[in-house]
């Protein structure tokens, strides 16, 4: 029973970034193509969500699926600059959710893509750890990417 826990863990550890990562690359799509979309068809203004809650909700779903995706690797590799990356994507991602509407079109952008950005990089670097890390298929703390 311990082993198939461990190797859930390992498995979900290996996984889990990709979902984080897809999530915030749907952000960051939605953040650079909407505007565009706007602009090249403006007759879809109408059908567009783009109303406070609309924004609102996406942001909460991405940073609730996001967080649970970092975590695992986190618990393992604990790496302080991934933690400091994703919360100043969190950051940004939330303050542009809830203050956007008072914020230019512009500004707007210049905090939503490069939250997505970092969203997507503190995946990517947390799996990096967790592919070339022999303590992930483990419970063991990762000896080899502390800093």
């Amino acid at each position: 029973m311990e082993i198939l826990a461990s190797s859930t863990m390992a498995h979900l550890r290996r996984h889990a970034d990709v979902a984080g990562t897809l999530a915030s690359g749907i952000c960051l799509i939605h953040c650079l193509l909407t505007p565009l979309a706007i602009g090249i068809f403006p007759s879809l203004l109408p059908w567009l969500p783009g109303d406070a809650s609309f924004h609102r909700t996406l942001a909460c779903g991405i940073v609730l699926l996001g967080t649970a995706a970092f975590v695992p690797g986190y618990r393992i590799h604990r790496r302080r600059s991934l933690l400091a990356l994703i919360g100043f994507g969190i950051a940004l991602i939330l303050a542009t959710a809830w203050c956007g509407e008072a914020l230019p079109r512009p500004a707007e952008l210049a905090l939503s893509i490069p939250g997505s950005l970092m969203l997507v990089a503190a995946h990517l670097l947390n799996r990096s750890f967790c592919i070339s890390c022999t303590a992930c298929h483990s419970d063991d703390a990762c000896r080899t990417t502390q800093l």
